[in-house]
């Protein structure tokens, strides 16, 4: 476990436990990995930031961490209420005490996953060698990516190995991914209405999503972060997005 401005190999980290935090248990963390993390894109990210969240602690056999992975638009905030938005925890019904996942029983893992917007390394954050914000000149990254960096924090924690992987969406992809790149360090696996790879049809949705945000004046080239955000563009990207989570069915119910 992190002790406040820890500095041990390559890392430094803090934690804090917060008024926000409903779950006792709960800490806000933040670590950075000297690095580098080598990128599928064949391009290598250094430092590397990552913004977490446990709940409960690792047992003595190290065997009862559970890595919660979190979708697309969702962060590391997932039973505790957003200290930004207010919001409670995405996932406050499956996490706390006598709950499925119990943090007297289980270390609860949730990480801000790689080219997030929510505290983790991304197009938001400063490259070191420019004292700018990456924006457009962040790497191109990938699931994999992202599992490959959570295995590194994993590593700082002393978590040898997940009893689970649970996660949603992206979160189920990435959950994919775990017992593909790391199959012994993983239990089991929980992915839920996720899959393994987009159809074409998604990834042009996707491609409609990005010229929506990209036709936005306040876009600038990605280069938006002290000013307004696209949010015109956003808004649109969303409406294309959210037609593709529902069937027709469940559009009609709706």
């Amino acid at each position: 476990m992190l002790n406040p401005m820890t500095t041990c190999s390559g890392w430094t980290g803090m934690y804090a436990s917060p008024d926000h935090c409903r779950c006792p248990a709960a800490m806000v963390r933040r670590g950075v990995h000297a690095g580098p993390l080598p990128l599928d894109s064949g391009a290598s990210l250094t430092p590397v930031d990552f913004a977490y969240e446990t709940y409960g602690t690792l047992n003595s056999e190290r065997s009862n961490a559970i890595l919660i992975c979190h979708a697309l638009t969702g962060d590391q905030y997932v039973a505790s209420q957003h200290p930004i938005t207010g919001k409670p925890g995405w996932w406050e019904r499956i996490i706390g005490s006598g709950k499925p996942l119990d943090p007297e029983r289980h270390f609860i893992i949730c990480i801000n996953v790689l080219g997030s917007c929510l505290g983790s390394s991304g197009p938001s954050a400063v490259d070191p060698a420019t004292g700018d914000k990456w924006g457009m000149r962040f790497p191109v990254i990938t699931v994999a990516d992202m599992v490959r960096a959570q295995a590194m924090l994993l590593d700082h924690l002393g978590v040898e190995r997940l009893n689970a992987v649970i996660g949603g969406s992206m979160g189920g992809m990435q959950a994919l991914s775990w017992p593909v790149l790391f199959p012994e360090r993983v239990e089991s696996a929980i992915v839920i209405a996720s899959t393994a790879r987009h159809s074409a049809q998604n990834i042009a949705f996707h491609e409609v999503g990005r010229q929506a945000i990209m036709a936005d004046p306040r876009w600038q080239g990605g280069a938006y972060y002290d000013g307004e955000a696209p949010s015109a563009g956003l808004a649109v990207a969303r409406m294309a997005a959210h037609i593709t989570y529902l069937s027709e069915a469940g559009l009609t119910e709706k």
